[in-house]
């Protein structure tokens, strides 16, 4: 593969009058330059970013070529071509144009794709597209232009926002990303772990399937219990069945309510399944327990 040129170097292929730069905002992993481009043929190597340009002034027709054949339509303000990283490209339009560059770097764009879709991503590309009318990445243009020219009180932080905000509708609209196999060993990811115990905790109250948590991470049955007992250190019935037992040692320290009550609210079919289930884990029934209770906050 040829060397990835960098954003420094561009200039010297794509030669043009620069008029803004956000390298004051600080933000290298989401570049934004604007440039003021006399009629030009011109060819650019490979670069280490992905590359959107932006048009905000004058209408001409663009001819580009990535791979395979030429490509040409009319572009100006609304439009916006993308470019993937590590691929030449030839360009050549007859009118002046003013555009802006978006570069954004690998690294940002695999770390937003995966905690956008909360799995992680192996690949990323951008579709080949010269032409795209896209209101919502002319206004974010618009914005970042506004933030960086301005100089303003708390411009680092708008900046952010917006950069968030663009990669992410990038890679929901133009973007074809690969993303790692799911490993069936080892634990879940911090996301999925929350999510796991957020769904238990509430359907506690009635049986919940293996297939329904299972469900919520996208793995199969098996591999959904392999790798909770990873996590865990106990098979997922087992888990479930504890966090109704703790819930039913809420009630019957809080609540007068009878077993059989206790024994709904908790999630177990009737008082007899939770006096055995009770017992099993808790090595007294459900009525010793309160009767403990009551007798230790009365010593107290």
């Amino acid at each position: 593969m040829a060397q990835l040129i960098t954003v420094e170097e561009l200039p010297r292929y794509a030669p043009g009058e620069m008029k803004l730069d956000s390298a004051s905002i600080g933000r290298d992993d989401f570049r934004l330059r604007i440039f003021r481009y006399a009629p030009s043929d011109i060819w650019v190597p490979p670069s280490a970013n992905f590359l959107l340009v932006l048009y905000r002034d004058g209408v001409t027709s663009m001819n580009r070529r990535v791979t395979g054949a030429w490509k040409q339509d009319h572009v100006g303000r609304g439009v916006t071509s993308f470019l993937t990283r590590a691929e030449p490209s030839s360009w050549h339009w007859k009118n002046d144009i003013e555009v802006t560059h978006f570069y954004i770097s690998p690294a940002l764009m695999m770390k937003t794709a995966s905690d956008a879709f909360d799995r992680d991503a192996e690949s990323i590309e951008l579709h080949d597209l010269l032409k795209a009318e896209d209101p919502m990445l002319t206004w974010i243009n618009d914005q970042m232009v506004q933030e960086v020219a301005s100089g303003g009180p708390g411009g680092r932080l708008c900046y952010d926002a917006l950069a968030l905000q663009a990669s992410v509708h990038i890679l929901r609209k133009y973007a074809a990303i690969e993303f790692k196999m799911p490993c069936a060993q080892g634990r879940f990811r911090p996301a999925h772990a929350r999510l796991i115990e957020d769904y238990i905790e509430q359907n506690i109250f009635r049986n919940i399937t293996l297939e329904e948590l299972a469900n919520i991470c996208n793995c199969t049955p098996v591999q959904f219990a392999r790798k909770f007992r990873v996590h865990y250190g106990m098979r997922p019935h087992a888990y479930v069945l504890r966090r109704k037992v703790e819930h039913a040692c809420q009630h019957l320290r809080k609540d007068r309510v009878a077993l059989k009550e206790i024994a709904l609210l908790s999630g177990f079919a009737d008082q007899s399944h939770l006096n055995r289930v009770f017992r099993q884990h808790m090595n007294v029934t459900p009525a010793e327990y309160r009767r403990q209770v009551c007798e230790h906050t009365a010593q107290a």
